[in-house]
């Protein structure tokens, strides 16, 4: 039996009503109105169209009607520029005033050949005099919302069943509800503008996409559901660690902080293992090390200068981890992250491979960029040189922490600072290019990267040769940043064999004349590889051929040191509440799994765990911190519960889970666990009693489809 709306039993709950509805305001008639529509520049000003770029009408090739006809070109080469597309607009008449969840809707028909050429469109508005807002750079306009078409979104492409299929132009295609949020909450809209933007740097030749039942919708004022109320504060529910930890055959549970674990807190209450969002990243590295400057004297090294640099190479917030550790022993830590294309200091972002800087493609179809957030001029560094930076950048990041060499500006008055586990490289496989290629090469991860320009120099036209890739070298360096016993006299064993030890991990003196025993380890961090929207097949696919390929490469290196190169793939489990959700992680869960089961990788973790609450979740779209109404907190407490479902289910195979915010607020305005007032959310007793909270909503069964019998 379940309890009514407005009561405050957290586990059981009877559907407290439709909630949030949207009614169409305004519909554009493609049919009889298409002479309304217009090319228009694109809001974007590194979007390059050309005249074999346009729209047109054309009947439904479907069904009954007409649609829009997309046909894009764009040749990189010939262009010059990163994205091709175009725009076009459309007047609202009468004009429309906008307001808070009003959307942009449209069906999108996309053909499978569409995988990977596509990034996103663009939504935003023009007045009369047909200026839309712009920001003071002049580039974006300030009034716009994006959609993106990759592949995660668009997910049938070559990777599951879809809802919906045809065939047409030699193709088969698919249907899609595109839903785009409009991109301001008030004002009036005389015209609505439509960008196409295609995949950075990707040749398209007459792409076709297909658009149909353009609309705006808006919410229906008449569809409003009780408030939640959540009425225990964190300190006066059960500590989550309490269930979840080690001792008791699960995982370690923690959030987003550093600094010292106060007493009454919802850290040191509830959560085991911390990290920080950012204050780990290469950023910290200021300036680019003497040995650098020295060599290329001439160079203009990029500085970002700020209230943070006293002239000195680092600025790492070590205090915040002293802290940390003298908080207790049973509390972990964990690094992130040590390689990032976001957050990597301007210095880094000049270096480019000496050989390969091409922002195309080579001929063996790896791709190069002098683009990923690199920035001019820029420095083509031999990938020796290349090499020993990052080299000396992670042995000097770990050993500060975890040694008392005054040589990493530590002390042994200050002591060592243990650990759990590291993020090795965050967010390395490129958005959209995997969609393309594992349905044709399903083994293959190479291509799909960022290779991201810094790092790629390190391995520069060394690519076919694994041992000198970039994601291999980035692990090994951290082997020797923090070894075990094994790998210091592997180290000791083949220093004076360049093939083994060579020359420039000797220049900076890391080592003791080929001994680093004074660094090791009896428990070196849990080494990891972090990424997103694994979830999607091909790129999940993507991260499973890297692991296992580089893996079983390091057994035979001569360094190898008895652990895996890569240790542990990381998800960092941005989510959203859906349908199949929780099924598409279970078989990410499961891949990795048997790689375990193989002796390639020792386990998984959930590194940066929070759901978002979008309009077509039970009881509508919210964003954090908002007051979610009953039945959006039932949905993201059901989200939770099927999530935690799982973990339990593969509990053996998973180190941590790690949400990104201790209450309130998370990354996009998600939603975690304890709400602003620091209060236990739905979410909390969904995790706590998974099993009790989906039982006690049933309501909720049909959206999520099935997805309780696949975990339970």
């Amino acid at each position: 039996m379940t309890a009514k709306t407005g009561t405050n039993d957290p586990y059981f709950r009877e559907d407290p009503g439709a909630g949030f509805q949207r009614i169409c305001v305004h519909s554009f008639d493609i049919e009889n109105k298409f002479f309304e529509w217009k090319s228009w520049r694109t809001n974007d000003g590194r979007i390059l169209p050309n005249a074999e770029s346009n729209f047109s009408l054309i009947s439904n090739p479907f069904d009954t009607g007409t649609l829009i006809q997309l046909t894009t070109t764009y040749d990189p080469a010939v262009a010059g520029k990163s994205f091709g597309g175009f725009g076009m607009r459309v007047p609202i008449n009468p004009p429309l005033t906008l307001m808070e969840h009003t959307f942009i809707e449209f069906d999108l028909y996309y053909p499978k050949s569409a995988a990977g050429k596509y990034m996103r469109f663009e939504i935003w508005s023009t007045s009369t005099g047909g200026e839309g807002d712009r920001t003071k750079a002049g580039m974006f306009g300030a009034n716009r919302s994006q959609y993106y078409i990759r592949t995660e979104n668009l997910e049938n492409i070559g990777n599951f069943t879809p809802d919906w299929m045809d065939f047409f132009n030699g193709d088969t295609w698919y249907r899609k509800l595109i839903r785009v949020p409009a991109p301001v909450s008030s004002g009036v809209w005389e015209y609505l503008n439509i960008d196409i933007h295609t995949e950075t740097a990707t040749k398209v030749e007459n792409g076709l996409l297909l658009l149909g039942n353009i609309r705006i919708t808006q919410a229906n004022p008449d569809g409003a559901i009780p408030n939640v109320v959540n009425e225990k504060l964190f300190s006066e529910v059960p500590a989550i660690k309490d269930k979840y930890s080690p001792e008791n055959g699960y995982f370690y549970i923690g959030t987003v902080g550093a600094g010292p674990i106060i007493p009454n807190t919802i850290r040191q209450h509830h959560f085991q293992i911390f990290t920080d969002e950012d204050d780990l990243k290469p950023e910290n590295h200021l300036r680019p090390p003497e040995w650098l400057k020295e060599m290329y004297p001439n160079f203009n090294f990029l500085i970002e200068e700020n209230e943070k640099n006293d002239g000195s190479e680092w600025n790492i917030p070590t205090e915040n981890y002293v802290g940390l550790r003298d908080s207790g022993a049973d509390y972990k830590i964990h690094g992130h992250s040590l390689a990032c294309i976001n957050q990597s200091p301007p210095w880094m972002r000049q270096i480019i491979p000496e050989k390969i800087t091409s922002m195309q493609w080579n001929d063996d179809a790896l791709f190069y960029a002098a683009g990923n957030n690199a920035s001019g001029p820029f420095l083509k560094l031999p990938k020796e040189q290349a090499r020993r930076l990052y080299y000396d950048h992670i042995l000097y990041t770990l050993r500060h922490f975890m040694t008392e060499n005054p040589r990493y500006n530590s002390s042994q008055g200050r002591g060592k600072i243990p650990f759990h586990s590291y993020d090795v490289i965050n967010i390395e496989i490129h958005e959209s290019r995997y969609s393309s290629i594992i349905p044709e090469k399903p083994n293959e991860w190479k291509t799909a990267l960022k290779h991201t320009s810094w790092f790629m120099a390190m391995t520069d036209d060394d690519y076919k040769d694994i041992r000198q890739h970039y994601i291999y070298l980035l692990f090994k360096y951290a082997h020797i940043a923090v070894p075990n016993e094994l790998m210091a006299a592997k180290y000791k064993a083949g220093y004076n064999d360049p093939s083994v030890v060579p020359r420039y991990l000797k220049l900076d003196g890391h080592d003791n004349n080929g001994s680093i025993d004074e660094y090791v380890s009896e428990k070196p961090p849990i080494l990891v590889f972090n990424e997103y929207v694994t979830v999607n097949y091909a790129k999940m696919r993507i991260a499973y051929n890297l692991i296992k390929e580089i893996n079983a490469a390091w057994k035979t290196d001569p360094l190898y040191d008895g652990r895996n190169l890569i240790e542990c793939m990381g998800i960092q489990g941005h989510d959203t509440v859906s349908p199949g959700l929780v099924s598409h992680n279970k078989r990410f869960v499961a891949m990795f799994a048997s790689l375990i089961d193989e002796g390639l990788l020792d386990c998984i973790c959930y590194s940066e765990v929070d759901l978002k609450q979008h309009d077509e979740a039970p009881g509508g779209g919210a964003n954090a911190p908002d007051i979610l109404n009953e039945k959006q907190a039932d949905s993201i407490g059901y989200q939770y519960a099927l999530f935690f479902k799982l973990f339990e289910k593969y509990s053996r195979y998973i180190d941590h889970v790690i949400f990104w915010s201790q209450y309130g607020e998370s990354w996009q305005s998600s939603y975690v666990i304890f709400d602003h007032e620091k209060k236990a959310s739905q979410a909390y007793y969904g995790i706590m009693d998974p099993d009790r909270f989906i039982q006690g909503h049933s309501y909720l069964e049909e959206y999520f489809k099935g997805e309780y019998d696949k975990v339970k």
